[in-house]
């Protein structure tokens, strides 16, 4: 089930963002196990606009989450995380559709993201949902900044790459 957290579930999500960064390790990323999360002010901020799912156990327990913002006027999946060991129910792609649900509703076209490009779990999962990359020299200014922050957290850019789903 997905629905929109409770104020006192807000500090949970570092938790569930860091945890299920564990498994980066496995393919040589350990720097994102070091980054900080999504921080409190953040996702508080998200969960104020309507801009922030979780993704809740059989118990109603948060075991994932969506942040999506919305930089230059566009809509971005900012963060999507689901516990490792809830991966593979369905969570992570019942929060991508919400969040796809909740841009279109905005008026948004198209919903942006960036991620690993070698990842299993991130472009080639997110191809799988209806994404697509974005040549670098389609990015908008916008986009540019992104990778440039990204950058400056440490991600290796030559492995990164911006994606959109086009909304119906």
């Amino acid at each position: 089930m997905i629905r929109r957290p409770h104020p006192h579930e807000i500090k949970l999500l570092p938790q569930i963002e860091n945890e299920a960064d564990l498994r980066y390790r496995r393919v040589g990323l350990g720097l994102v196990v070091d980054m900080p999360p999504a921080s409190l002010a953040s996702l508080e901020a998200g969960r104020r606009e309507g801009r922030l799912w979780v993704a809740v156990s059989p118990l109603n327990r948060p075991v994932g989450f969506a942040l999506m913002k919305l930089p230059g006027g566009t809509a971005w999946l900012d963060q999507l995380s689901v516990l490792q060991r809830w991966q593979g129910y369905g969570f992570g792609r019942a929060l991508i559709e919400q969040t796809a649900t909740a841009a279109r509703s905005l008026g948004h076209r198209t919903l942006h993201l960036s991620t690993y490009r070698d990842v299993p779990w991130n472009a080639p999962y997110y191809e799988r949902r209806g994404f697509e990359e974005v040549p670098r020299g389609d990015w908008p200014h916008i986009f540019r900044m992104q990778s440039m922050e990204e950058n400056r957290h440490g991600h290796p850019p030559w492995r990164r790459t911006i994606m959109r789903r086009l909304l119906d």
